[in-house]
């Protein structure tokens, strides 16, 4: 991820195989510019990676902007409904406003 020039115009959505590869790609994100940050997962696995995060010292306010669970919460199951609720929240963002779904 070194060779990305990330900005304040940047959408990053996280979707890796594992909880490690999640955490160490939000590690390497979370103090970047961009206007947003969303990683898919479990409420669980959220929770677990936000607390690694708090354990490291890592702000309130640098965690507030992270988008986890991603998307917002349009009640679909099949890949298709997330992949909407995905854009949607990005959108939202892109637009100025702000998503509740947050851990």
């Amino acid at each position: 991820m070194d060779s990305i020039h990330l900005t304040v115009d940047s959408f990053i959505v996280l979707i890796t195989t594992d909880h490690i590869s999640d955490e160490a790609a939000l590690r390497q994100v979370i103090h970047s510019p961009v206007r947003y940050v969303g990683m898919i997962g479990s409420s669980h696995k959220c929770q677990t990676i936000l607390a690694h995060l708090r354990a490291d010292k890592i702000s309130e306010e640098v965690l507030a902007r992270v988008y986890a669970p991603v998307g917002l919460a349009l009640g679909g199951p099949t890949p298709e409904e997330i992949a909407v609720s995905i854009l949607a929240e990005i959108i939202a963002v892109q637009r100025g406003g702000r998503a509740a779904n947050r851990f």
